[in-house]
């Protein structure tokens, strides 16, 4: 793995900020050399998943013109598992929900076509039997994103309101606008301009959206999802990362499909030996 040093020492500020907001982002937290390496380790992996699917964005269901979405890119990759376990950024996902480790909850790409629609507002954690776990997603593009090519926008201290009623971003029918919702008090999305190496971390209740992509390139993003190492199932209904590990309700997380990034280890973690499902809407996406 090149580059950044780590611990990363988030100031005082910014973690307050996160505490505040629901979200914050983070200048420069990847080199250009890592930035060359990483995007290229993920664009390959895009291209393996998805070489056998030739279809028009017109062709595709609402939910695939949102993105391309390729979920587990760690367990198939170890060039992206470099990205997926960096003990940097799993540092700084501890320091910003205040824990003293991390688990990888998943990784995924998230590419929008040139004419990719929005994506739906929504909160994550409400779609995964977690409870309200600490958890936190680095959202982390390769090429700059503004509102034209497909940024996000984050309802700050929406994070707050704790868990809404849950969106089904898969379908354009569903009428609970969570926007509208009053527990939000009429906070309105904040837009955000990123650069590729800076970061925008979000809480897994932050309310967020992204805007439909009107450019002439993909808009390539890549995700960590990171959740307390010590969080426990709460609900039953079927989650591929806690099936797998055969975790009951009430159990802790455990197993090598939710590995300990922080503190880290002197090695990336090992994949588990049975590869899930490559890509699909098996997740609440970013």
């Amino acid at each position: 793995m090149t580059g950044t040093n780590f611990p990363i020492v988030l100031d005082e500020r910014i973690i307050e900020d996160f505490r505040q907001k629901g979200f914050v982002k983070t200048d420069s937290s990847l080199t250009s050399a890592e930035l060359i390496e990483y995007a290229g380790a993920v664009d390959t992996e895009v291209a393996i998943r998805t070489a056998a699917d030739q279809r028009d964005l017109s062709e595709k269901s609402t939910y695939e013109q949102s993105f391309i979405q390729c979920m587990r890119l760690w367990e198939t990759s170890e060039a992206v598992r470099a990205l997926s376990c960096h003990p940097g950024l799993a540092g700084m996902a501890a320091q910003l929900l205040g824990v003293n480790s991390v688990r990888l909850w998943q990784d995924q790409a998230l590419y929008k076509e040139p004419g990719g629609r929005e994506t739906t507002a929504h909160q994550d954690e409400t779609f995964w039997p977690v409870g309200k776990a600490p958890l936190v997603s680095a959202w982390i593009p390769f090429d700059a994103v503004t509102p034209e090519n497909g940024a996000m926008a984050y309802v700050p201290g929406s994070h707050r309101a704790g868990s809404l009623r849950t969106v089904d971003i898969t379908h354009q029918s569903e009428p609970y606008d969570i926007l509208r919702d009053p527990k939000l008090r009429g906070a309105q999305p904040q837009w955000m301009n990123v650069d590729p190496g800076s970061i925008v971390w979000h809480d897994g209740f932050t309310v967020h959206q992204a805007s439909a992509n009107r450019s002439d390139s993909t808009r390539r993003v890549f995700t960590i999802v990171y959740i307390a190492s010590e969080a426990r199932r709460v609900k039953p209904w079927p989650c591929f990362p806690l099936d797998r590990e055969a975790i009951e309700l009430g159990e802790s997380l455990r197993g090598t499909g939710l590995p300990v990034l922080w503190p880290p280890s002197q090695t990336l973690p090992a994949p588990p030996r049975i590869i899930g499902e490559k890509s699909g809407p098996q997740q609440r996406p970013q």
